[in-house]
């Protein structure tokens, strides 16, 4: 599910089924259309077990049911198939019993533009799929459910008045590349500013977003992940000897990386127990020192980190994001040992930010920081990793 492929190769598997069903039947089928795995047949009635039979033997993980026309009337994808006394076929369009008739509801927080599109589809389709029934009883089906998402009567009526555009599948023609840009929709403020890019950006496209969504609606039924599981990580690290921290980010499980962190450590502790001085272990302790600014911390100042104390500052899905993140976090937390050139690829335009942020901090405010975590980890966010 969810591949490219997928119906390219469902395709394929039912074309091929029906080839081997047809050709082990001895008698001829008058009517038969397929959509992706829905088939509707007409055959014999005497027939239908045997015809089931061979469908299912084609593979025992493609299982067939069937339903039966009842008064004549078999539905089928969106229509109902109407089977009339001259035997011709009529068609109207179809909803399930259990649906509940819900559209994009006219009061919710979408763009009217998305609206309109909705609904002019569904007018489209419930015209095209009723064949042989007046357009006033098309018409009021449509009202029915237009009424029930509360969409206003005027609307309704110039909506069912007017003809539907035909769709047309040629690309629009446009002269330079359409770039598009994400946004929160916010309403009459996001329809003020396309509108405006509009005028001045003719190539930019805003694509709206929604925040209420049902992620939000309901509570998160996954167990949560324990602090040392995660990855793609900022994390602190603080020191036992005075008030210095460390500031690191890791894209595997934040464990290994404390492991690493550990056993770069006990390697330094056995390197200042033993009291050589040999050149040896000169080499050692200078390539601890280069390795990480924790490293150097412990060797010049002889103080040791608590690595049972680490605590996850950010997280972020995209790997790409966390290097400006870490940076940020490093510049946002104070007293970090982290090496300048840690900081050094953070563009100077984000000076003014920093230099807000550290002034409401020094008059006493609540701490800010620069990232905003994501909902989904914003209960989750500074945790200490348990020991």
């Amino acid at each position: 599910m969810g591949s490219p492929l997928s119906p390219i190769i469902a395709d394929l598997v039912m074309e091929s089924l029906l080839d081997n069903v047809v050709s082990r039947l001895n008698f001829p089928i008058p009517l038969i259309k397929k959509y992706v795995d829905d088939l509707v047949l007409a055959l014999p009635p005497d027939k239908i077990v045997e015809v089931i039979n061979i469908f299912n033997s084609f593979n025992e993980n493609i299982q067939f049911t069937f339903e039966m026309e009842q008064n004549g009337r078999l539905p089928f994808l969106d229509m109902v198939l109407v089977r009339q006394q001259d035997q011709t076929i009529r068609t109207e369009w179809y909803s399930k019993p259990m649906s509940s008739g819900r559209l994009l509801d006219f009061l919710s927080a979408h763009p009217l533009h998305l609206k309109m599109n909705t609904v002019n589809n569904f007018i489209r389709r419930v015209r095209e799929f009723t064949t042989n029934q007046s357009k006033d009883a098309a018409d009021n089906t449509i009202d029915v459910l237009l009424k029930l998402n509360h969409y206003p009567a005027p609307l309704r009526h110039r909506l069912l008045n007017r003809g539907i555009t035909p769709r047309t599948n040629a690309p629009p023609a446009v002269e330079h590349e359409i770039v598009y840009k994400p946004m929160i929709f916010v309403n009459d403020l996001t329809q003020r500013l396309k509108k405006s890019l509009e005028a001045t950006l003719p190539n930019v496209v805003l694509a709206t977003r929604y925040e209420k969504t049902t992620k939000r609606l309901y509570s998160n039924m996954k167990d949560v992940i324990p602090p040392e599981m995660r990855n793609n990580v900022i994390y602190r690290i603080p020191c036992n000897d005075c008030a210095a921290s460390y500031v690191g980010l890791t894209t595997t499980q934040l464990k290994k990386r404390i492991s690493g962190h550990r056993s770069t450590i006990n390697l330094l502790e056995e390197l200042v127990s033993s009291n050589s001085v040999s050149p040896r272990t000169k080499f050692e302790l200078e390539r601890l020192r280069e390795k990480t600014a924790l490293l150097q911390h412990s060797i010049d100042e002889q103080h040791r980190f608590d690595l049972e104390k680490t605590q996850i500052l950010d997280q972020h899905r995209r790997q790409t994001a966390l290097p400006i993140l870490e940076v940020c976090h490093i510049l946002n937390t104070p007293h970090t040992i982290n090496k300048r050139s840690d900081i050094e690829c953070l563009s100077s335009m984000y000076a003014g930010i920093f230099h807000t942020l550290h002034t409401k901090q020094s008059k006493g405010t609540n701490t800010a920081t620069i990232t905003e975590i994501p909902n989904s980890y914003q209960s989750e966010s500074n945790h200490v990793v348990p020991t």
